[in-house]
């Protein structure tokens, strides 16, 4: 379910605020199956009553908090597609333990879906760019923009998810986020092979 709806209140967008901060810390430090309301209020600092206001349970709440998150993180990214697909994994690359402990959890596709709408316009942008003048997609039969976007989007989330599924090896540190890295950018080469994509759609 989604998030109730939301006050134009500032207090109540502060408690939203302090309620998502804390269940996106808390998803770092415990597997999100063992997280409860009472210890996201608690960190929060607000009342359960606050919270119901909100959320409608511990789910709802983590999942708006990722939601937040992705949205945040590509936020001062203008048109660049590629560079606000990078950026989102690299966001991923950078919680590697949080979402080791979404992954077994009811929440983890939830997750998922967020991550995949916010990925969503980026790839969109992209299949424009291949289906369009200097694009090779146009002459196959029946093939939309929309088409293949879902065909990006569900590639991307692939590369998310089978990285994320891999045995953990927390020593790796950097070097695990710069092997999600190295799986997003194969991606983009397979997908610049596919589109044809012009120069500017192939930058880092």
């Amino acid at each position: 379910m989604a998030a109730r709806t939301h006050s134009a209140d500032p207090r109540a967008e502060r408690v939203r605020t302090l309620l998502h901060e804390a269940a996106f810390a808390l998803a770092h430090e415990h597997p999100v199956d063992e997280l409860t309301v009472a210890a996201i209020v608690g960190r929060a600092g607000v009342s359960r009553q606050a919270f119901y206001q909100h959320f409608r349970d511990r789910d709802d709440a983590v999942a708006a908090a990722f939601t937040v998150a992705f949205g945040r993180a590509t936020a001062d990214i203008g048109g660049d597609a590629r560079a606000r697909i990078m950026r989102l994994f690299d966001f991923a690359g950078e919680h590697r333990a949080m979402y080791r402990n979404v992954v077994p959890s009811s929440v983890s596709q939830r997750v998922v879906n967020s991550f995949r709408a916010e990925l969503a316009p980026a790839c969109a942008e992209i299949a424009r760019a291949g289906t369009g003048p200097g694009g090779t997609v146009t002459p196959i039969a029946g093939l939309t923009v929309e088409a293949v976007t879902r065909f990006l989007v569900g590639g991307f989330i692939e590369v998310l998810r089978s990285w994320m599924e891999d045995p953990a090896d927390e020593s790796r540190g950097a070097r695990d986020a710069a092997d999600l890295r190295d799986r997003v950018a194969a991606a983009f080469d397979t997908v610049n092979a596919l589109l044809t994509l012009p120069d500017t759609a192939r930058r880092s």
